[in-house]
């Protein structure tokens, strides 16, 4: 399938306009009745849906938003704006942008031009359908009533009109079921049947997330079990021996993990750290075989299709040295985040300390080691002393979900498995925080995600690991959740959510709950940070719900305010971008409340 993202460039910017507002054919341009005649020009028209499809950088836009992650650099987005519920039309979050739905009608209009089978057709709108889908999931989930269009505008058109939430929301909906009803399980490979291609699953999938968004469980469930019972799509494990690097991290486990005293299996619990963390590499279980990936976003070593974001965009700058050129650090997690974490019990999340004892326990480990900083060696030296365990800083951070040490690096923690080919142990300088931008103010960096694949062009340094849009953990989540609303918290839903803990090394969930939904609410946001899911599910709990936790000031370990969030129920949607308005008139006097 990455072979289809360098062919295209040329030919389809001939036919693929910026804006439903702005239709304007280029005199150079091939017009749609010239090019849409033959095998290869459906190919072409059809691939430029999966270019425009979303990426990384999509999902972690909106974990930005939320409590789990921030980003202090204005220039990456208005993240913090949405934080601090001061964005507006002018500075809005989200694009009300039309250019992917416009690809996909042109599809759905001209391929039955094109001289290919009847079968090849329907399957080519099916595609089609879903990325129209995706795009009106998008819309609607930030602005809520959105303008349904379903054929290629002409550049006159008439300015168009938003239809209402609920028909929004049954278009998508409908278009997913559609297209499931159509596409494959699963392709042969090979030209017109990339295995990267969207599928059956794929729009069940969808289907499922919109539902659960939409507070449809009915439908979320039937869905998401669609997707189960089709036997296509299990968990990634790793199921390799451990390298180096990764012993040496297991053998220092022992530091946060009491694994005799509490009765954990060291090494289900170790394999489950790897099992997790290799989620998104390539070395673990490469791409497009990966059982768990649903759909994907693919990339290759060129210039035009290396994702750019998942490396150096989210390294702390300390981990720069033999690993990337550069660690930007434009995304870090939230203290927030680390406290959502379970005990390593599975079951229940520990009381943190207060900002006020957590920054004097920093001091404390800071003080004893700030003078051999400087040096390398003697900090690894430190960090990887069992002793440290002992200090109230580190206690924090001890017996906890393996899915925390997977996912983020907190200060003295030890990554080895970095891809630099030696130790590395973070080193967290209070000094520095706020006066480097390229260093996490949070305290904390990311683990997960994070590509041991880079791609370096002349100025940054890429990745070429593909990333996966929807995975087979996510339907659990959705199926459990769904299912719990629906009829309760049953051994159905016990037995999905037990699939995520045996391949995270975690324990079983509890047999009986009291508050259930609020239960795998919080395992959903431990199984999918840094996703791009938090932002909508805030959403989604409710006002009440939004506003106890984007309400208050974060902050890194030594004190410092990383950000006040402050929440407006104006937030439950975001404003009409200014420019979109200028475009389309009509949406001046439709603009979402509060804006």
């Amino acid at each position: 399938m990455r072979k289809i993202y360098k062919l295209i460039v040329a030919v389809i910017s001939a036919f693929t306009i910026y804006s439903c507002s702005t239709d304007v054919l280029p005199t150079t341009g091939i017009p749609s009745e010239t090019f849409w005649n033959t095998e290869r020009d459906a190919w072409y028209g059809l691939n430029k849906c999966y270019v425009d499809m979303p990426n990384f950088f999509s999902g972690m836009s909106d974990e930005l938003s939320s409590d789990n992650a921030h980003s202090q650099k204005p220039w990456e987005g208005n993240f913090e704006l949405v934080q601090k519920s001061a964005i507006s039309a002018g500075s809005p979050y989200g694009e009300y942008n039309f250019i992917a739905i416009r690809n996909a009608n042109n599809v759905i209009k001209y391929v039955g031009n094109c001289k290919i089978s009847e079968e090849l057709k329907a399957r080519m709108v099916a595609e089609a359908r879903f990325f129209r889908a995706m795009s009106y999931l998008k819309l609607t989930l930030y602005f809520g009533k959105v303008a349904i269009i379903t054929e290629p505008l002409s550049y006159d058109a008439e300015y168009v009109t938003r239809n209402s939430v609920e028909e929004v929301r049954k278009f998508v909906l409908d278009e997913l079921s559609s297209a499931a009803s159509v596409l494959p399980v699963s392709y042969a490979g090979g030209y017109l049947n990339e295995t990267g291609r969207v599928t059956k699953g794929a729009a069940l999938a969808l289907r499922a997330r919109a539902a659960l968004y939409f507070g449809d469980t009915v439908e979320a469930e039937k869905a998401a079990k669609a997707v189960m019972d089709l036997g296509a799509y299990s968990l990634h494990t790793y199921g390799k021996a451990l390298d180096e690097m990764q012993k040496k991290e297991a053998d220092e486990m022992d530091i946060f993990i009491d694994f005799d005293e509490m009765g954990v299996d060291k090494d289900k619990f170790i394999a489950g750290m790897f099992n997790y963390v290799t989620i998104w590499q390539n070395k673990g279980n490469p791409s497009p075989s990966n059982p768990e990936y649903i759909l994907t976003h693919e990339y290759a070593a060129n210039e035009k299709t290396y994702d750019g974001e998942r490396g150096c965009f989210m390294l702390d700058n300390r981990f720069g040295s033999g690993l990337f050129r550069y660690g930007f650090c434009s995304y870090k997690p939230l203290q927030e985040m680390v406290d959502a974490y379970w005990s390593i019990d599975g079951k229940t999340v520990p009381t943190p300390p207060t900002v006020g004892q957590r920054q004097a326990y920093f001091q404390t480990i800071w003080d004893d080691i700030k003078a051999d900083k400087e040096s390398s060696a003697k900090f690894a030296a430190f960090s990887s002393d069992p002793s440290i365990a002992n200090y109230d800083f580190i206690k924090e951070f001890r017996n906890r979900d393996s899915r925390m040490y997977a996912s983020l690096v907190f200060p003295f923690k030890g990554w080895h498995d970095s891809g630099a080919q030696k130790p590395i142990y973070y080193m967290w300088d209070p000094d520095l925080v706020s006066k480097d931008g390229n260093y996490s103010w949070s305290g904390y960096a990311y683990r997960k995600i994070i590509t041991l694949n880079p791609y370096a062009p002349d100025w940054i340094d890429g990745s070429t690991d593909d990333y996966p849009l929807i995975r087979y953990a996510e339907v659990l989540l959705t199926f459990a959740e769904a299912r719990t609303a629906n009829t309760g918290y049953d051994a159905e839903v016990r037995a999905a959510l037990n699939l995520l803990r045996d391949r995270c090394g975690m324990p079983d969930v509890p047999n009986s709950l009291e508050n259930p939904l609020d239960f795998i609410r919080n395992e959903r946001r431990i199984e999918l940070m840094a996703e791009g899911h938090r932002f909508h599910d805030i959403r989604r709990y409710g006002k009440e719900y939004a506003a106890s936790v984007m309400t208050g000031i974060s902050y890194a370990p030594n004190g410092y305010i990383v950000v006040d969030k402050a929440w407006n129920d104006r937030n439950m949607l975001m404003p009409i971008p200014t420019g979109s308005m200028d475009l389309n008139p009509i949406l001046a006097k439709d603009q979402n409340p509060g804006y």
